[in-house]
């Protein structure tokens, strides 16, 4: 059997399910992302690793694992992610909220784990630079799309009287675990008279601190105040939580690791 035949049907299925998930996005809108926060998410990642490892296993008689594992579904799923690339940096406001997008984004990641599983040693050992690359491209992902869910997007109007009041994008009240005050607004004009720099005095518990137009201020890791409107009550403050901000960077990490060890086995090569 031919690998045009060998492959029909799974071909078949991804074409399915892409009309599925644009049929979906027309009908339904934008994909529920918060419905699958922590730990429903965490949950769901580790069933899909197992699905994938018990898959890769039985790939001997799997039709389908066999086609994830093929140039062909290589190819397609750079083309995949090329494109999800292009829409998301076309947009002003980047969100993976639409289900071509999170189906997509879910299909390169499959077939970048069965890769992992595949490549990542070999009869000589462990290939490291293979095993590091593709992890710090896995963890890269992963933290974006599993961790969408709990990343947290508020907005706090803060005044003279100290606030903990914060309301979500989705409009439900919470509490932040630390006091927000105004003690001063400043505003310099450019010559002509238009307003150049917005600067925010924001008392955080007994701290105050100074928090600009693109310029937040970070309480802690993975959690950043932004200043977006100023009013003569008070001003209005983005507070953005992305807890997975840790994984992501260490996804980083190994990628540029992965690309400093393949540049120093190029310079040895040419060294000898």
């Amino acid at each position: 059997m031919g690998k045009a035949q060998k492959y029909r049907m799974p071909r078949i299925a991804l074409t399915v399910i892409a009309v599925a998930l644009f049929v979906l996005q027309w009908l339904l809108g934008d994909f529920p992302v918060w419905l699958f926060a922590a730990p429903i998410n965490i949950l769901l990642c580790a069933l899909w690793l197992i699905a994938l490892w018990e898959g890769y296993r039985r790939r001997a008689t799997s039709t389908v694992v066999q086609y994830l594992l093929s140039a062909e579904a290589t190819y397609t799923a750079l083309g995949v992610a090329a494109t999800i690339a292009l829409v998301l940096g076309l947009q002003s406001e980047p969100a993976m909220t639409s289900w071509p997008v999170v189906g997509g984004i879910l299909f390169v990641q499959s077939i970048l784990t069965l890769v992992i599983l595949r490549g990542w040693r070999n009869e000589n050992g462990v290939r490291w630079r293979f095993l590091i690359t593709h992890c710090g491209l896995w963890l890269a992902v992963a933290s974006a799309f599993f961790g969408a869910p709990d990343k947290q997007i508020l907005r706090v109007q803060v005044g003279s009287a100290p606030t903990r009041e914060a309301l979500s994008e989705q409009g439900r009240r919470s509490y932040l675990d630390y006091e927000l005050r105004l003690d001063d607004f400043e505003v310099e004009h450019s010559k002509s008279g238009t307003p150049e720099r917005f600067c925010a005095s924001v008392a955080v518990d007994d701290k105050v601190v100074d928090i600009e137009v693109n310029s937040p201020y970070s309480p802690r890791f993975g959690e950043d105040i932004y200043l977006m409107n100023y009013a003569p009550d008070g001003c209005l403050l983005q507070v953005v939580r992305e807890p997975w901000r840790g994984i992501t960077a260490t996804g980083i990490a190994l990628l540029l690791l992965g690309a400093f060890m393949l540049f120093m086995q190029g310079f040895q090569k040419r060294a000898r």
